[in-house]
């Protein structure tokens, strides 16, 4: 029988605490995770989830479904579950595409890093959150008792995903000079 993989704390639940003791290694192993990845799987420019999540699907040779939910305040804002022939993933529908970016990217980390957890959610309890959606598909999906640690690192590699799609600034024009170019490369700097 497959095993549901979630991505999501119990509600009001942080995981437990984290051994700080180990932070300096994980947050090494995350950016070597990073830089790993993004050496495989490089960043679209201009920055698209959509597109590299497409390329992450054709990396990984297996689809990733992305679908918007509605969110109830005391719900996950994201989650995460390993299907056996497909990976989905779910986050906030109603927030700002920067948001919605981050909360893929931290999924996609639950789901890049194999993060496994006991799911709580019943299949009564999905059909009320993604009406439109199939219960059983999201019978385990929005909820799930993980540890502090995996939470930490799928924290960390999603900022870390979105600073490197983030940083590059627009470009300008090769070669342009003059009072146009300068405010169009200060305007980079601050929205990149």
């Amino acid at each position: 029988m497959f095993a549901p993989r979630c991505t999501r704390l119990a509600p009001g639940d942080r995981g437990g605490p984290i051994d700080e003791h180990g932070l300096p290694a994980l947050r090494d192993r995350a950016r070597e995770r990073v830089r790993a990845l993004l050496a495989a799987v490089p960043l679209p420019r201009p920055w698209s989830m959509n597109a590299w999540v497409d390329a992450l699907e054709a990396w990984r040779g297996r689809e990733i479904d992305v679908v918007p939910i509605a969110y109830r305040p005391g719900q996950p804002s994201g989650a995460w579950q390993a299907r056996p022939d497909y990976d989905l993933i779910a986050y906030t529908e109603h927030t700002s595409a920067l948001h919605q970016d981050h909360i893929i990217a931290h999924e996609l980390a639950h789901m890049l890093c194999a993060h496994t957890g006991t799911c709580l959610l019943s299949e009564a309890e999905a059909a009320e959150l993604a009406p439109d959606l199939a219960p059983r598909a999201l019978s385990h999906l929005l909820t799930r008792v993980t540890t502090g640690t995996d939470e930490y690192e799928a924290e960390l590699i999603a900022v870390l995903l979105l600073s490197a799609a983030t940083s590059e600034p627009p470009a300008v024009q090769p070669g342009a000079s003059g009072r146009a170019a300068d405010q169009a490369r200060r305007l980079a700097a601050l929205l990149g």
